[in-house]
Parts: C-alpha cells; sequence; structure tokens
C-alpha cells in the first residue's frame, strides 16, 4: 500500500499497542511511522515491532504537527494518514481511500463519516458534508481520519507548528484556498473516541481562538 499511517504517540500509553495492531489490521499494510519521546513507554512499544515500524524519537514532548512535519518527511509513500492512538481505522478503510486517489489524480484529499463513541453502549455515526473552500471557511468538516497527498506539503508547505489544536485545520484551509479537490467518502471510515484528555478537549480555550482566528482570518479570502 502506498500510504503511510503517521502515528503521533504522545501521552499514549494506554492506546498504543491496541493502535499498533489496527494498523497492521489493514490490507495491504501500510507504512507505519511512530514518533515517540526517547525512553518513554510509547517508543519502547513501537520499538518492539522491530523494523516493521518507523520510528522517531524526540527528546522532550513537541506539538501534535511538529510530530506529524517530522513523521511526513520521513515517509516513504506518496499519501499520508494520521492514525491519532486513540482512534480505531476499520481495515478496509486505508486501501478504500488510497483507490480514491489512485484514481482520481484531481483530488487532493480524501474523508469519510467515522462513528464517535461517548462512553455509550453504541457509538453513534457522525455524518459529514461534502465540502469546498467556502464552507470549510465556516466549520472544519474533514473530521479525524482523512487521507491527503504527500506532494501537497511540496507545493504548500507543512503543518504550522505554532498551532496547539487547530494546525490541521489551518493546512486544510490552505490548500483548499488554491483550489484543492477534498471528496468526502461514503461509509464510515473508523471509530473517533471523544474523550476529555484529547488535546482538543484537554484545551478548549485554545481551539476556540484558533478556530476563530482562522476563520476570521479566511472569512474574504476567494480561490488563490
Amino acid at each position: 500500500m502506498n500510504v503511510s499511517a503517521i502515528v503521533s504517540a504522545y501521552y499514549a500509553k494506554d492506546f498504543i499497542c491496541a493502535r499498533l495492531d489496527n494498523l497492521f489490521e489493514q490490507s495491504p499494510q501500510p507504512e507505519i511511522i511512530v514518533v515517540a519521546q526517547l525512553g518513554s513507554f510509547e517508543a519502547e512499544i513501537a520499538k518492539s515491532y522491530g523494523d516493521r515500524i518507523i520510528h522517531i524519537l524526540t527528546p522532550d514532548i513537541p506539538t501534535i504537527y511538529a510530530a506529524w512535519n517530522m513523521a511526513i518527511k520521513a515517509s516513504n509513500c506518496d499519501y499520508i494518514a494520521n492514525a491519532n492512538c486513540d482512534d480505531y481505522t476499520f481495515p478496509h478503510a486505508y486501501a478504500y481511500m488510497a483507490f480514491i486517489l489512485d484514481n482520481h489524480p484531481d483530488v487532493g484529499l480524501v474523508y469519510g463519516d467515522e462513528y464517535q463513541f461517548n462512553g455509550e453502549a453504541w457509538p453513534k455515526r457522525k455524518i459529514r458534508p461534502q465540502g469546498d473552500f467556502e464552507l470549510l471557511k465556516k466549520q472544519c468538516f474533514v473530521g479525524p481520519m482523512p487521507m491527503w497527498r504527500k506532494s501537497l506539503h511540496e507545493k504548500y508547505g507543512y503543518f504550522n507548528e505554532a498551532y496547539k489544536v487547530c494546525g490541521d485545520y489551518e493546512f486544510w484551509l490552505r490548500i483548499a484556498a488554491y483550489g484543492t479537490k477534498l471528496v468526502h467518502l461514503d461509509g464510515a471510515l473508523g471509530v473517533y473516541e471523544n474523550r476529555a484528555e484529547s488535546a482538543e478537549h484537554r484545551q478548549t480555550d485554545v481551539a476556540m481562538i484558533e478556530k476563530q482566528y482562522l476563520q476570521a482570518t479566511y472569512k474574504d479570502l476567494t480561490l488563490i
């Protein structure tokens, strides 16, 4: 599979084992790149998989977008998928998304629905819209499980590491402003665990400030 699954493995002691096993369930298997802190539990777990995983070790804990950038630069594949440690991706999902990108060269990023688990007995499906740049300026509809072309970073740069929560939203806005086509796929791609301890919910004030800043910045911008 021509896909790199990038794993930012910080604060992920309770999830890393299940996540890596989940990625090895993908058929065919993606290239797996784990970024973790030197000497951490997460790093040791990743090492236990040997050369089946590409390891990037950091002396401290970077922002999630700094970790993603390191992994993307180490990628040997054409497509990138962020694999958050507390998510679960259905075994068919990466092959499905890669197939769409393979057969639609005009598409830069694909995304789908997901089931969200909030502690209830059954996860609830989150239905995401088909959107374009105009809708993206109002809401980040891409969701937690997109796949995109690595070549987009060669054209438009990497994730802005100054953002703590909304760096992915900023990058989607950036590429969409240049006319990159974002496509919603039919079906759910996996399960998102809606945890209060996640970066998004742990830093709600920061998330709101970053989101409002981005929406104000792009509000009156037309396609570049």
